[in-house]
């Protein structure tokens, strides 16, 4: 089962690319009505699992070609 947590995050990384991201705050209220009213499912938790090397690749390529170091977040002089 999922953490509170770590359903925010899927929240937040689901919604980030699209046209009305959330803020942090309302993922966090979101996820804690899910997790309040198991809404979390067999395939809520396979989603929320869900490992995407290839995604994870492509979003480090790009943050490093802005010169941001991906370990930290920081962008390199």
């Amino acid at each position: 089962m999922p953490t509170k947590n770590q359903i925010r995050d899927a929240l937040l990384a689901f919604y980030a690319g699209s046209a009305s991201p959330i803020s942090r705050a309302a993922a966090d209220k979101l996820a804690q009505k899910i997790k309040r009213n198991r809404f979390v499912t067999p395939e809520f938790v396979k989603v929320l699992a869900h490992d995407d090397p290839t995604g994870e690749q492509a979003v480090n390529n790009i943050l490093r070609s802005l010169g941001i170091n991906i370990r930290t977040g920081v962008q390199m002089a």
